[in-house]
């Protein structure tokens, strides 16, 4: 599932086949979309719900909100691809219109929470729960930044595939949690680590650092590369070193543990004990909504792939 599911082969699905509560789950341009891909041993960096009226329903830095559909489908800018996937009910049948309804109006109750998001909380969440620490010493210091903005902001945030989950999941089924989505544990994918551009990664990062942050690593930059205002792209050379005290492997493991600590994520995650070989199909009882990831939601055997809605052109 996890190499097969939404790659280039994947069929096209046109906009007007998709039915409110369909899935999306999508990867994004840059970056920080990359890592979370990666860390979460995913092809996939986000997740929606399709609404009614032409919108779909997702988490962004604004809280949870509608989105024109069409406008996600046309920005090959910040999307690569769009994946669309059917929910089911527990017996393998296709949701009904109320069920449906049901799910779209727990949804819209969602609208407008005010839980901030921005992709190092997203990356910080993915990190905690599969504990993947990439080996680069460069990216191992955004990981501690990631994973930082998860110990100051939960619960004050709400992550993508935490919105669809709860979505099905706290609806008005009778009986309650009937179309919650079968979570199942899924093995460590075995992709390469992606190739990251560096700059173009401390470009995205700054604006989500906070001040004394940014403040701490400028001067631990060279002088030359702590121009005012300037995100200090040179910063990766000397943060790579490997007596830096920034990314020293105790610190960050001290921070993994406030992350999961704060998540509740459990001593040996559930990925832990798949790892050991408990099996990619086994069932994890009442997940943690804020623990669900977009391979979660690919992985499901409740949610059947319809296609792929958008895909860059040449990506």
């Amino acid at each position: 599932m996890i190499e097969t599911v939404g790659t280039s082969s994947t069929q096209a699905v046109a906009a007007s086949d998709l039915q409110v509560g369909d899935v999306l789950l999508m990867l994004g341009e840059g970056p920080l979309s990359q890592l979370i891909a990666w860390c979460g041993d995913s092809i996939y960096s986000h997740a929606a719900l399709v609404a009614d009226g032409g919108d779909l329903i997702e988490a962004s830095a604004s809280g949870v909100r509608r989105y024109p559909l069409v406008q996600r489908l046309a920005d090959e800018v910040n999307y690569h691809y769009i994946d669309a996937f059917r929910p089911l009910a527990h017996d393998g049948s296709v949701l009904d219109d109320g069920d449906r309804a049901l799910v779209l109006a727990h949804a819209q109750s969602l609208l407008g929470i005010p839980y901030p998001l921005d992709m190092l909380a997203t990356l910080g969440v993915v990190l905690a729960v599969r504990g993947k620490l990439p080996g680069d010493p460069a990216v191992r210091l955004v990981i501690r930044e990631a994973l930082d903005h998860v110990i100051r902001n939960d619960p004050t945030h709400m992550v993508c595939s935490e919105v669809v989950y709860r979505s099905f999941a706290e609806c008005a089924a009778d009986p309650r949690g009937s179309l919650a989505p079968r979570i199942v544990l899924e093995p460590r994918g075995t992709a390469p680590f992606p190739d990251i551009d560096w700059k173009a990664l401390w470009d995205e990062v700054w604006p989500l650092l906070r001040p004394e942050r940014q403040q701490a690593l400028r001067a631990a930059a060279p002088q030359t590369a702590a121009r005012a205002g300037a995100p200090p792209s040179a910063i990766v050379a000397p943060v790579g070193a490997a007596d830096n005290a920034t990314i020293e492997d105790d610190a960050l493991q001290a921070e993994l543990a406030l992350a999961r600590q704060a998540l509740g994520v459990p001593t040996m995650p559930p990925l832990a004990r798949a790892a050991r070989g408990v099996g990619g199909q086994q069932p994890i009882p009442d997940p943690n909504p804020k623990l669900v990831t977009p391979l979660d939601l690919a992985a499901t055997p409740s949610h059947t792939a319809l296609g792929r809605l958008m895909q860059r052109p040449g990506g």
